[in-house]
């Protein structure tokens, strides 16, 4: 059946590092979707303001990493990927949420579209025209993660080099320029 074959294509497409989805649908004219329950906190409401330990930040940001790519791999762009959207389990485990911006990779913008994005978050391509983005648009946003995780602020509120405001190792410097590189082409194409 054709309800069969969606559950198994949602079973496959679930992955350690992305919210389960198990099932979705409409039922007397209201969309449902059924999703994992998490028990924990958002990454922002356990580490807003504060500085992680580098090798905390970098699990983290590793885990959140391989669940990005494996959306990507199944074509979905998450486009709003940010500490409120990533919650964490019992385990300290990353779980990207909030596909609500979430489109195709092969999509493109249409003339008169809306744009959306999370301030301090978003890859300028996103935002200015000819609104031409793809899977490096996320990890220009898991570059700003990682700089605020490690210096407790986002990179525009100070901008010298991470390992100058937090002691962590200086090779995450050119790591993040490379994922924040406001040119796409210059950018980590995963």
């Amino acid at each position: 059946s054709i309800r069969r074959q969606r559950q198994m294509c949602i079973r496959d497409s679930n992955h350690p590092n992305l919210i389960g989805v198990y099932d979705f649908g409409e039922a007397d004219g209201m969309l449902y979707i059924i999703m994992e329950y998490v028990d924990g906190k958002s990454l922002y409401h356990s580490a807003h303001g504060q500085v992680v330990d580098p090798s905390e930040a970098l699990r983290i940001v590793s885990q959140v990493c391989s669940g990005l790519d494996h959306a990507h791999t199944y074509g979905i762009l998450h486009r709003d990927i940010k500490p409120s959207n990533i919650l964490l389990d019992s385990k300290i485990n990353p779980k990207i949420g909030d596909f609500g911006l979430a489109r195709a990779l092969e999509s493109k913008i249409e003339e008169g579209e809306q744009i959306y994005g999370t301030p301090g978050y978003t890859a300028p391509e996103v935002l200015q025209p000819p609104y031409s983005f793809d899977q490096r648009a996320d990890v220009f946003s898991v570059g700003v993660m990682l700089c605020e995780l490690l210096t407790g602020k986002l990179p525009e509120a100070d901008p010298r080099p991470v390992s100058q405001l937090c002691k962590c190792n200086p090779r995450l410097d050119a790591v993040i320029r490379k994922a924040m590189n406001p040119n796409p082409e210059l950018r980590y194409s995963t």
